[in-house]
This record gives structure tokens, C-alpha cells and sequence, in this order.
């Protein structure tokens, strides 16, 4: 068995000179990928791409932090394509508190986002950044879907993971878990259920140790699966077995 990536983005410009390269050591190193859609765009050609991509599954949605300008016409394309062959999931979507952007309409568009995943049984990728409680405090009243969902590379501390954990979410684990100061998120791998971690690259972004700097690449996932392996005392062949059944469970 092979390793995987729950969350890239391979149309992204980062790879416009190469992408065939890297979708080849992708297609040889990796069982599956999921490309996720951060806007309406975007997430048309996740749709298209993952066609003609046999390990490939993918997500649309519309990241918050491009929520501004978002009308009903829009959302009711994105619903349809949620629709879409091979695609298992909606996102990203959530709250990013950190650049100065109307935070009402990035409500409104994740509430509407929350609902087609919900309409549609399919669970959430969901992105967040400094705004981790009022997250919580939203999907906690929220009408959510029967899968949930992940909480895609989450950075906050073990008391945050479990309020997510409890309420039924997965975490996403990203390439910081490898980075030497990066403690608070080696506790939380340490004591959540391995049957609630998914490994994810968010590639071109976030590469591990020893990437740091450069482009992140889906096939990097594995010094991921390493550093999971470490902290958690598992072989990585249990690793990539548990971690695929993680995926399936979710996605599929």
C-alpha cells in the first residue's frame, strides 16, 4: 500500500511548468489525492481535472477568504458542481479572521456552503485561521451533514482538536508537524484517535522538514506519515493502512 494526500492543489500556478512531472511521481508514489477548489473557477477545473485522473477525487468550494462579492447564482454553480463525478467532498470553506476581509460575508457564504454539503451528504473541508472558537461556536449550532467533515491543517492546541473531535470532525495533519518548535501540534497527534487523523500536503504550500522553502509536492506526505509513525509508536505500513481507511471512511 502506497501513501496519500487528502488535500492538494496541483492547479495551482505553482505547477503550470511541470505538472505532468509531478503527476507522475504522484500517480507512481501515491494510492490517491484529493484536489480541493478554493473558488467558483478554481473549482470548475477540479471538476474537469479529476476526471481524467485515476487516482484523483476532488472537493469545490469557495475559500473564505474569497467569499467577498459571492451572490446566490454562484453558489447555486457551486451545488451543481458538488454534483459532479469524483467529487466527495465541499471546500474549502470556513472562517479566516486573519486578513482584514467582511467577516458577515464570510459567515454567510460558509453557512451556505455547510448547507449544499448537508443537502448533498457530503462532508466539509474546512479552512481556519485565527478564528478557531467562533468556528466552533458556529458549527456547534449549525444543521451539519451526516459525514462532518475535516478540520484541514489545523494549528491550535490539543483543547481546540478535541472540541472538534468531540463534535465528530477529523483533523488534518500538515507539514508543520515537522517542524522542530512545532510542539502544541505534536501533542495533538499524540492524543487524538489515530482513526481521526488524515495526512494532508496542502501542497505548493506548507512542505515539511526537509522542504522547508520550497515547493511543497503531494509525494512529500510521507515525512508526514513519518513523523505520525514516530509519535504515535505504529509501523507505517499500519500507518498507510489505517490512513487510507481514514480517507474512505470519510470521502467515499
Amino acid at each position: 500500500m502506497n501513501f496519500i494526500d487528502t488535500h492538494c492543489h496541483l492547479l495551482f500556478s505553482n505547477y503550470d511548468d511541470d505538472r505532468e512531472e509531478v503527476l507522475k511521481k504522484v500517480n507512481k508514489e501515491l494510492d490517491l489525492f484529493i484536489e480541493i477548489g478554493g473558488d467558483l473557477d478554481n473549482s470548475k477545473k477540479v471538476v474537469e481535472f479529476v476526471k481524467n485522473q485515476p487516482k484523483a477525487f476532488g472537493s469545490v468550494g469557495i475559500h473564505p477568504s474569497d467569499s467577498e462579492g459571492v451572490d446566490n447564482k454562484d453558489l447555486e454553480e457551486l451545488e451543481k458542481l458538488a454534483q459532479s463525478e469524483k467529487i466527495v467532498a465541499v471546500g474549502e470553506t470556513g472562517l479566516d479572521f486573519y486578513w482584514e476581509t467582511n467577516k458577515q460575508t464570510q459567515y454567510k457564504i460558509f453557512d451556505a456552503q455547510v448547507s449544499i454539503a448537508k443537502k448533498l451528504n457530503k462532508p466539509i473541508v474546512l479552512h481556519i485561521r485565527d478564528a478557531y472558537n467562533e468556528a466552533y461556536e458556529f458549527l456547534k449550532k449549525s444543521n451539519l451533514p451526516s459525514k462532518l467533515g475535516v478540520v484541514h491543517c489545523f494549528s491550535d492546541t490539543w483543547e481546540t482538536a478535541k472540541k472538534f473531535l468531540d463534535l465528530g470532525f477529523y483533523i488534518g495533519i500538515d507539514g508543520p508537524i515537522t517542524y522542530s518548535k512545532n510542539s502544541e501540534l505534536r501533542k495533538v497527534v499524540q492524543q487524538a484517535p489515530l482513526d481521526r487523523i488524515l495526512p494532508e500536503t496542502d501542497s505548493p504550500f506548507l512542505p515539511p522538514v526537509p522542504f522547508r522553502g520550497k515547493r511543497n509536492m503531494p509525494v512529500y506526505v510521507k515525512y508526514i506519515y513519518e513523523k505520525i509513525a514516530e509519535i504515535k509508536n505504529i509501523d507505517i505500513e499500519e500507518l498507510k493502512k489505517q490512513m487510507y481507511f481514514n480517507a474512505r471512511t470519510l470521502f467515499f
